[in-house]
């Protein structure tokens, strides 16, 4: 801009050289000064911006400095002061002064851009509505940050609560570039390639927008994440003549935004993928497989013997064994590779780009050595050994869910083998995975097609033959395989989650036959027995229906032994021993099933649960 013609109000205390040579300056056309703190009848032709001394001479005239700066609007005050004194130029900015200098610590440079940057920001003011004017004057106030620009691009304002936010000192005046830098970042830290998107450009530019979010990076400061809100300011002829945009910190926030999306795809306890985020990555992978015609394969692993380390060494070092786990498998795979952990101790991995076929058989070879060696577990060794399945796209299945399954049943046919062994997924385990997705489909339709039944084995008292009780035994007439035993669809239950239904409609039809029983046989002390599931025991349905069934037979709670696997109970998990310490006060009792037959810790077992234990398997 050209030269200004400046009214300086003061006496010239700490100014006088200051003022001598800013006369000298092209910034100024013709210097003015007055004892005097108010506006001669002239300053309408004299006046683009006014010099205020900030100092005695103010505390001397008996006014306010906030009084004193709203008698010289409409004209714009710069306050100026001594470094030592710069208190009183940010307080005379916090009264309504645009800016101020202080005289023995300013560059001509500077000096300069205050000038230029007072007299735009006037002359947009003048420009401005009534009702433009009094939304300014309020904005200026709110927790929010406010940016004012002209329609080159100008910042005219900045109020306090954006500098804050945006760390900027009360003497910073940002320069003619700052609408090209200012928030030049998107959210996810690319740089902004249009510059029409940047927010003071689309705000001068006359677009109203809201929600854009943006990152503020400044040198030697953390990022700011921003969400941004703007329109155009427009005079009283509805001429565009600038923008504002408003803007708040939401960078806490956004970190607490992202934690609960890492938390709601990768598992808690290792890092790796949870199940979603793998199968989406694997979905992703099928496409570049078919794009590159390249090789994919997917491994299913899991740990031998892993519940066995869980029930004798403890919950705890179950969990470090599976983060090492992790851990060494994160090590061994090649950049590109990804893992994820599926659930318990099965983990899975999607190999890409491994040239030959047989590749994906010494990745698995490699894995199960480096999975086999000793680990350190605080003061614990312990030895573990995985059992690994392999399942090649295509060949094995057309999508993430197939060949997930694919290598699955190709683990468990590991397991069968004696584990410590990798098996591929092949057209004669095709049929067990057809048969698998038959049953999970079937069991989803059982109860209501009352396809399920109950089998009771009788338990007899060898001395005198006497019956004494029961037990429940679940059954499964499917129309196709005919009579199933549990080891056929109970993983499927589980796995599904239909456990609990089903397991529900198991309490409900023994009690009521045990109900019946008592009655018709006049054999009020005979028991039954009804085996539980882990799953069940971790949610509070189990509670619930147990309640429910003895209320509606008016049943005693005694005569019902609910059994449970002697390794549910001995991890000493929170939610187990909640559903247990609950089922106790309903009377009912507990026994441990299959003892004897795993590695139990009998320190485990001193809780108070257990009444009995059963060694008898069916």
């Amino acid at each position: 801009m050209s030269g200004h013609s400046i009214l300086y109000l003061g006496r010239g205390e700490f100014a006088a050289d200051y003022l001598g040579e800013l006369e000298t300056l092209p910034c100024c056309t013709m210097l003015t000064r007055s004892a005097a703190l108010n506006l001669p009848e002239d300053a309408a032709f004299m006046v683009d911006v006014v010099l205020l001394e900030v100092g005695p001479t103010i505390a001397q005239s008996g006014r306010s400095l906030s009084s004193i700066i709203h008698s010289l609007e409409p004209y714009p005050v710069v306050a100026l002061t001594q470094k030592e004194h710069e208190n009183r130029g940010i307080a005379a900015m916090r009264e309504g002064a645009v800016a101020y200098i202080c005289v023995d610590d300013v560059t001509v440079e500077s000096q300069d851009a205050i000038f230029d940057h007072a007299v735009r920001r006037s002359r947009l003011q003048r420009r401005l509505s009534d009702t433009d004017m009094t939304v300014l004057s309020i904005l200026s106030d709110i927790n929010d940050g406010v940016i004012v620009v002209d329609n080159r691009g100008h910042v005219l304002d900045v109020n306090p609560a954006a500098r804050t936010i945006l760390g900027l000192g009360p003497r910073v005046q940002p320069d003619p570039t700052w609408e090209q830098t200012f928030c030049c970042i998107d959210e996810h830290g690319n740089s902004h390639r249009n510059s029409a998107t940047l927010p003071l450009v689309r705000a001068r530019q006359g677009e109203k927008f809201a929600g854009q979010v943006a990152i503020f990076r400044a040198p030697e400061q953390p990022d700011t994440v921003l969400s941004l809100n703007g329109q155009g300011l427009f005079d009283g002829n509805h001429e565009l003549i600038g923008g504002v945009i408003t803007f708040r910190d939401i960078t806490e926030l956004k970190k607490r935004t992202s934690d609960l999306e890492k938390r709601a795809q990768f598992d808690e306890l290792t890092g790796l993928a949870n199940r979603g985020l793998f199968t989406e990555h694997l979905q992703r992978a099928i496409g570049r497989s078919q794009r590159k015609s390249s090789p994919l394969a997917t491994l299913f692993i899991d740990l031998d013997r892993f519940k066995s380390v869980n029930d004798t060494l403890g919950h705890d070092i179950g969990d470090a064994l599976l983060c090492e786990v992790a851990a060494r498998l994160k090590k061994n795979l090649r950049i590109g590779d990804f893992p994820g952990r599926w659930g318990g101790d099965e983990f899975v991995v999607c190999l890409e780009d491994f040239g030959e076929v047989r590749n994906a058989a010494a990745a698995a070879q490699k894995l199960m050595l480096v999975l086999s060696e000793k680990y350190q577990l605080g003061k614990s060794e312990v030895y573990a050994t995985p059992s690994i399945g392999i399942a090649m796209y295509p060949e094995s299945g057309d999508n993430a869910a197939r060949l997930i399954k694919a290598a699955d049943v190709a683990m468990y046919e590991a397991k069968k083998r004696g584990g410590d062994r990798f098996q591929y997924y092949s057209s004669a385990l095709n049929t067990k995975l057809a048969q698998r997705e038959e049953l999970e489909i079937g069991l989803r339709h059982a109860l209501v097609r009352d396809e399920f039944l109950l089998h009771y084995q009788p338990r007899i008292d060898v001395a005198t033959g006497r019956l004494i009780g029961l037990e429940a035994l679940l059954r499964w007439q499917h129309p196709r395989f005919g009579m199933l035993a549990p080891a056929r669809f109970l993983p499927i239950l589980e796995s599904s989650g239909l456990i609990h239904s089903a397991g529900e409609w198991v309490i409900a039809t023994a009690c009521r036959q045990l109900a019946a029983w008592q009655r018709h046989f006049e054999l009020p002390d005979l028991s039954l027995a009804i085996n539980l599931s882990t799953q069940q025991l971790m949610h509070n349905r189990l509670v619930q229906a147990v309640a429910k069934s003895l209320t509606d037979t008016a049943l005693d709670p005694g005569c019902i032994e609910l059994e449970i696997g002697d390794g549910d109970i001995v991890r000493q998990r929170s939610h187990e021993l909640e559903t247990l310490r609950a089922l106790r006060k309903l009377g009912v009792r507990i026994a441990l099933d299959h003892f004897g037959t795993r590695d139990v810790s009998f320190e485990s077992l001193d809780n108070g649960f257990i009444d009995s234990l059963c060694s008898i398997s069916h």
